[in-house]
């Protein structure tokens, strides 16, 4: 039978240039600002406030130059004022991006030194704007990863190609997901497998009428992103997979057999074939099977399911919860 891992918060590499070494290696000092937390992109935001209203760009960054140095300082995405998820930093002088967390850090550590200037380093993921040159490289690269003769597409860890060495792409930026699964049905509109493990998904709603755009789909890998809900999932609803891996999310012990049922097509759940013996399993009438499973009777195990949706997992974990609490009354189970 099925079995439901746990997900490890140590899964999923982080990106090359957050070497793990640095983060023991940079501690704070009793009058050092807080350490910045690290990214699992790589990415760092940096908020440059100004003292004096006169200041320049140019000196502003020559000055942060000097603290960097000798490491250098290559920002990105530099533009005046702060970003549109941040109104509470709207006044920062500038804002700009850099992909290493030796150079963060080094920032972090030494603004002090500069009385003029005031930083705030955060492990913020940059706000990319798709212009037509994004799109284009977006389109060479995942060009690159298409396999036409196996018709499968591995999206694994994308956002580590490198091909954003310089630039910063994560699809677990709807926008940015929406904009590859635009390019995937405009060029390969015969695709059967797609892989898109380890990006740190969890809206998948740019992910809606594949079935319309991708119409030989039928087998998806979600192995190791921040799912936390099947009704996510219900973005593939249409879908006719035979194929699908949702192992190391943030999903309810359990979830399994209600998988199943929602997709009768379903042959492969997580590397794990489902024989007849399971689907006829599934196929019991839900309030009979928390009765089972929790040796509840059959008036309470509804009332369960009523107060959860109808959702048999989470009914599940929510029984878990109260019985291990003493707050289940013993009649429940006469």
């Amino acid at each position: 039978m099925f079995s439901s891992p746990r997900r490890d918060t140590l899964d999923g590499p982080i990106f090359h240039s957050t070497p793990k070494e640095r983060v023991r290696e940079i501690s704070p000092g009793p009058r050092s600002p807080p350490r910045i937390p690290v990214s699992v992109y790589g990415w760092y935001r940096v908020l440059v406030f100004c003292k004096n209203h006169r200041e320049t760009k140019g000196r502003v960054m020559r000055r942060l130059h000097r603290l960097v140095s000798p490491h250098p300082l290559a920002p990105r995405y530099m533009h005046p004022g702060g970003e549109k998820d941040a109104t509470h930093d709207i006044d920062a002088f500038l804002t700009f991006y850099v992909n290493s967390y030796l150079i963060a850090s080094e920032l972090n550590r030494r603004c002090m030194r500069e009385p003029k200037l005031f930083l705030k380093i955060s492990d913020r993921m940059p706000l990319v704007r798709l212009d037509d040159s994004y799109r284009w490289r977006l389109k060479r690269t995942l060009k690159a990863r298409y396999d036409p003769q196996t018709r499968v597409l591995d999206l694994t860890q994308f956002y580590t190609d490198y091909a954003w060495r310089n630039h910063f792409c994560a699809l677990a930026q709807p926008q940015c997901l929406d904009a590859a699964i635009s390019i995937i049905s405009r060029f390969m509109p015969d695709l059967l497998c797609l892989k898109l493990d380890r990006n740190f998904l969890r809206n998948l709603r740019p992910l809606a009428h594949l079935d319309r755009r991708l119409p030989d789909l039928r087998r998806i890998s979600l192995l190791n992103n921040d799912i936390d809900s099947l009704d996510m999932l219900q973005v593939f609803k249409d879908l006719p997979m035979t194929e699908l891996d949702i192992r190391h999310n943030l999903l309810s012990p359990g979830y399994e057999e209600d998988v199943i049922r929602m997709w009768p097509t379903l042959r492969v759940l997580n590397g794990t074939s489902i024989g007849l013996e399971i689907r006829i399993t599934c196929d019991v009438d839900p309030v009979e099977r928390l009765s089972r499973q929790t040796g509840m009777n059959s008036i309470f195990s509804h009332q369960l399911l009523m107060q959860n949706d109808g959702d048999f997992s989470k009914a599940l974990w929510v029984f878990e919860e109260l019985y291990y609490a003493n707050q289940i009354p013993e009649k429940a189970f006469m």
